[in-house]
């Protein structure tokens, strides 16, 4: 029989598939995201870095502890009724839809010619001034974002999962939202977001690292795996991000593309500049590291279970 929280888990991805990310009203990550934009609003002048620390405890505890106990409550109510909560939590962990949905959208705008149109959905991918930036350029955001999303997105969250359950998930998306939104280094975010800044990237030093395997071992299916190791490997600490450049580069040399942020950073060097039609190859290389991951996580959960069983609360299975 299937364990509850690998039921929760395939339901989770399902929903993902099929439905796509929640409406902002109804999305758990858009409720965090409101505690943290008060508590960063009604910051204090002095002690900002203690203060942040603060911040950043609040709102992961918070949200882990509120996301368990509506599991761990709705159980009393029905086991179907909590096994459709559960996945719902879970599912506001990760994304993997939403990101190929947006990058498809990309490259048929700019395989139209509709670059004006284009450049209005790259700030849903990127951060950075795109009002300027040519096809090919557009092209090496979409699969920057490609990359670099598949270890935010996909594979931190359920590398978190896998080991430690839905605390370990929800803890990982609090953190992720923190850095986020107060991770910056200017001034107004320099010492409040100290905290949350170093706890993304300690919970994203495993992940990425382990991105390049997964991703190597996906570009067996269309693309050079040992590129991925090569690249993931000389160009990783380019971008400024201590993780990453991990996953970028990985897919830089699996793809064989040179990818590249103007006045910033190079990421493969001597490579093929990225053109248009690299994106639906970069696309496919994501959905085959996320299937990878996701067979690896069900694999884990269906042989040894979850270190974490909720102490002493536990499920039987649904079906």
């Amino acid at each position: 029989m299937i364990a509850f929280m690998l039921e929760a888990f395939i339901l989770a991805v399902l929903l993902d598939l099929f439905l796509g990310e929640p409406q902002v009203y109804a999305h758990p990550v858009v409720w965090i995201g409101t505690l943290i934009g008060y508590l960063k609003e009604h910051a204090p002048e002095r002690f900002r870095t203690a203060y942040g620390f603060l911040l950043a405890t609040i709102s992961v505890t918070l949200f882990t502890v509120a996301g368990c106990a509506l599991s761990i409550l709705s159980y009393r109510i029905s086991p179907i009724f909590s096994l459709l909560v559960t996945a719902y939590l879970i599912k506001s962990t990760f994304s993997l839809s939403f990101l190929w949905s947006v990058s498809r959208e990309i490259y048929e705008d700019l395989k139209a010619g509709r670059r004006e149109l284009a450049r209005t959905r790259l700030p849903a991918l990127v951060g950075r001034d795109v009002s300027k930036l040519s096809d090919g350029m557009m092209a090496s955001c979409v699969i920057e974002s490609l990359g670099e999303s598949f270890v935010d997105g996909i594979m931190a969250p359920l590398f978190y999962f896998a080991i430690l359950g839905l605390p370990g998930a929800l803890a990982y998306r609090a953190i992720n939202t923190l850095d986020s939104m107060v991770g910056y280094k200017d001034e107004k975010h320099r010492e409040m977001g100290f905290a949350s800044a170093k706890l993304d990237d300690l919970a994203n030093y495993i992940p990425a690292r382990l991105s390049m395997i997964l991703i190597a071992c996906a570009a067996i299916m269309g693309g050079s795996p040992s590129g991925a190791i090569r690249i993931g490997l000389r160009d990783s600490r380019k971008p400024p991000s201590m993780n990453s450049g991990f996953p970028m580069a990985s897919f830089a040399g699996g793809l064989s593309l040179r990818l590249e942020k103007l006045n910033y950073y190079v990421i493969g060097e001597g490579l093929r500049p990225c053109a248009t039609g690299d994106i639906p190859r970069a696309i496919f290389l994501n959905r085959a590291a996320a299937a990878l991951l996701l067979i690896i996580a069900v694999a884990i959960m269906a042989a040894w279970g979850l270190p974490f069983n909720w102490g002493v609360f536990s499920w039987p299975t649904i079906f």
